[in-house]
């Protein structure tokens, strides 16, 4: 039914109603009267959902978490922690971060965000083994000997056998085959060429440097470490010796994520405090026959069984990827046997439980002692937590095939069930300049390294201008971009900050100020509305925080506007709700905001870090102005001009008050705005005001140097007019007769002087006469 045809229904029925009891009323004296009908609110249009791209449909579906309400259950990839985080790693957890924040701090859901990390691992256990046999070797010999130093030539030329695939004896051969070489060509061929040449130049140099032990080991420790490896790794396996290296990773990823303020997860879970979970886990999904023990020990899942089960389907992520053995080999790992007498059914098995080889860590099991295998982990601890059916789950694109694949398929195996998981949400790549990041491509960047070039907010705000789910190339042009709305929303808050403020004073002041809104205060508060709706269909669009930003953008720039056009009739009020709404977004994205909710938190400000005790804030700010007192008294004692104090009030403003960060901005019949600035801001200002003096400074010498000139001229006037017009022409050697004034009769040789040039000779002399009064007349 239309609504329009509903309430004219619902307004007769209130009419007819009405009657009755009016005629009841009049007929029944004293009667209580009846409560009026009551019109119930209907909404204009149909109001979107939230829908995100899943992965396993490949589509924009409709979230609709298992609970029913506001509880939603959220695991998410964690580290494997054996190295330095770098921007791919930015570019996942600060985007997982931003669509968690949305999701709790807008859509007001109540996640429980469990992510773990990655402490058993093969890259993790040769890092580990090998730094172990490394650094017990330097300790245990502290001087560098000649056996030491033979070791480490013996080392290079193997490295260099094992890694080029060359046979050298002696430095001299490698030299000649390296610098006959094209470089750029080797490095296209093999990305590791550059990383493998240069761990060989060190461990040379090494060898031709003195006995500083110190250096030597450090330049050495590439080639010498895998030999140390093959001596003595083998004889290791008790778990505690593969503890320290991902314990200390473990703490510089969590440092990192503070950096870049990512929310700690609501529950971090471990592999190596899973161990027993993990063997139960596999017993069970053996148990409902998915997998099956080979002979070592090892225990793998049954793929080709799995998928041919009328309940389950394998591969939901990828389906497309079934069968790629150069993926399906290297998420086993390099420690891996990949050998035909492996005990596997099939190529595409993976392993739930590796049978342990000399040289790694390992625990009991049913099959004997191993260790778990990589895709096992998160199923056993993701479901430990949040159970046999999940919510969300989310981690980079490149684990789409086969980690989470893997992952869901024995989970499901585990509790028998279609589905483990109901939306899987996959952050895209991140890229380099349009490369893909490689430390052979010199285009690696740490988050330490990112930290050092950019803020934390420029970083966020740069994966925020992208979909989540999208590729992200980190350029040039996209930082510029980054950077110019980052100062744009800084502009904006200072500057609505400063006039706030400016009204404030003025109330406190007694000074009376409108508050009633015009045309241009109605179209800013309708603007607000619209850009508001944006917003949210933005966020229902699978979190797009690129058309959320976009929004934003437009909105600060209406609001810019209008006070570009209200003028000193401005209204505080709108512009104050603007940056409000505008602030409470970049909240719910993980910006810090000011506790006043009127902008985000000036990062690197020197008044921010200046937090001691009261008098050691307000001293410089009140050495100001009492040096500010003292100059005028001087100035007005001494009863100078009005210029000196126009001079001294700009000293102020343009050196001793912005260098306390401070902007005073000069206003037009109104009063001068004050805002808070940044290092960098204020750095800004004064390069600004140092070209504002150099072309004051270009323009007084240029006056200085005119000034010059015309009393050059003036001088050389003056001196022309010492001549009096009656002696100007007396030169005998043109003339020989002249009048009572002075003007020449007669040439030289006696012939008359000719009318036209007697003309010319009278106009130069009425010249000169009134030259020569001018100065002595």
């Amino acid at each position: 039914m239309p609504i329009c045809y509903k309430r004219s229904l619902l307004q007769h029925c209130w009419k007819v109603g009405k009657r009755t009891v009016s005629n009841m009323s009049s007929n029944l004296a004293g009667s209580k009267g009846v409560q009026p009908p009551w019109q119930k609110p209907s909404s204009i249009g149909q109001q979107p959902v939230l829908k995100l791209y899943n992965s396993m449909t490949r589509n924009k579906e409709e979230f609709l978490p298992i609970s029913g309400g506001k509880y939603v259950t959220w695991y998410s990839c964690g580290p494997t922690v054996y190295d330095s985080s770098h921007m791919g790693h930015a570019r996942n957890y600060v985007s997982i971060d931003i669509n968690r924040r949305i999701m709790q701090d807008y859509f007001g859901f109540n996640v429980e965000f469990v992510q773990n990390v990655t402490d058993i691992d093969d890259k993790i256990i040769i890092r580990a083994r090998q730094n172990y046999v490394y650094e017990r070797f330097v300790t245990e010999n502290p001087s560098v000997t000649s056996e030491i130093r033979e070791k480490g030539r013996l080392a290079a030329f193997k490295y260099i056998r094992n890694n080029l695939k060359q046979e050298f004896s002696t430095v001299d051969q490698y030299t000649s085959w390296f610098d006959a070489l094209d470089v750029p060509k080797e490095r296209e061929s093999n990305p590791k060429f550059g990383m493998h040449t240069m761990c060989v130049q060190n461990a040379f140099d090494a060898l031709k440097c003195g006995d500083d032990s110190d250096s030597f080991y450090q330049k050495i420790k590439d080639v010498l470490t895998p030999v140390l490896d093959e001596e003595f790794g083998g004889g290791l396996n008790d778990p505690e010796i593969f503890r320290k290296l991902p314990a200390y990773w473990e703490r510089e990823f969590n440092k990192d994520m503070a950096a870049l303020n990512v929310l700690p997860p609501t529950i971090t879970t471990r592999v190596s405090e899973y161990v027993p979970e993990i063997v139960e886990f596999v017993k069970k999904i053996v148990d409902n026959g998915y997998a099956y023990a080979a002979k070592d020990g090892s225990v793998y899942f049954d793929t080709a069984k799995f998928d041919k089960s009328d309940k389950h389907e394998y591969a939901k992520c990828q389906p497309w990827n079934k069968g790629q053995l150069d993926l399906i080999n290297d998420a086993e790992g390099s420690l891996s046997d990949f050998s035909s007498f492996n005990g596997k059914r099939s190529p595409n098995d993976f392993a739930l439980w590796k049978a342990s080889k000399p040289g790694e860590p390992e625990w009991e099991s049913p099959w004997g002692k191993g260790r778990p295998g990589w895709h096992i982990e998160c199923s056993v601890m993701a479901s430990d937590v949040l159970g046999s059916n999940i919510d969300i789950h989310t981690g980079g694109i490149d684990l789409a095939f086969p980690h989470h694949d893997n992952e869901l398929a024995q989970s499901e195996a585990c509790f028998d069930n279609y589905q483990w998981v109901n939306y899987f949400l996959h952050t895209g790549h991140l890229h380099i300049e349009g490369q893909k990041m490689s430390k052979s491509l010199k285009n690696f960047i740490t988050i330490n390294e990112a930290l050092s070039k950019f803020s934390s907010r420029q970083l966020r705000l740069t994966f925020c201008s992208a979909q989540w789910n999208n590729q992200l190339d980190f350029k040039e042009s996209l930082l510029v971009e980054v950077k110019s709305l980052e100062q744009t929303f800084n502009n904006f808050f200072k500057n609505v900050r400063a006039m706030n403020t400016d009204i404030i004073h003025k109330e406190a002041s007694g000074d009376y100020v409108s508050k009633k809104f015009g045309m241009k205060e109605r179209e800013l508060v309708n603007d607000l509305k619209v850009y508001q709706n944006k917003v949210h269909e933005a966020f229902c669009d699978n979190l797009s925080t690129p058309v959320a930003l976009k929004a934003l953008s437009e909105l600060v720039t209406r609001a810019n506007l209008y006070v570009t056009s209200a003028g000193s009739s401005l209204k505080i009020e709108p512009l104050v709700a603007v940056v409000r709404y505008v602030t409470k977004i970049i909240d719910v994205l993980g910006f810090p905001i000011r506790q006043d909710g009127l902008g985000w938190l000036d990062e690197g400000s020197a008044s921010q870090k200046a937090h001691g005790n009261r008098e050691e804030l307000l001293m410089p700010y009140v050495k100001c102005l009492s040096n500010f007192r003292d100059e005028v008294r001087r100035l007005a004692i001494e009863k100078a001009d009005n210029s000196s104090f126009l001079k001294l009030t700009d000293k102020i403003r343009d050196q001793e008050i912005l260098d306390l960060n401070i902007s005073i901005d000069d206003r037009n019949d109104q009063a001068s705005l004050v805002k808070f600035l940044s290092d960098e801001e204020k750095a800004e200002y004064k390069k600004l005001i140092a070209e504002k003096d150099l072309r004051i400074k270009g323009k007084e010498a240029k006056k200085l140097e005119q000034s010059r000139l015309r009393e050059a001229k003036e001088a050389e006037r003056r001196k022309k007019a010492e001549v009096s017009p009656e002696q100007m022409f007396l030169n005998q050697e043109l003339y020989s007769e002249w009048d009572q004034n002075g003007l020449p009769l007669k040439n030289k040789d006696g012939s008359d002087v000719t009318k036209s040039m007697l003309k010319k000779l009278k106009k130069q002399w009425d010249a000169q006469k009134k030259l020569h009064d001018e100065f002595f007349g």
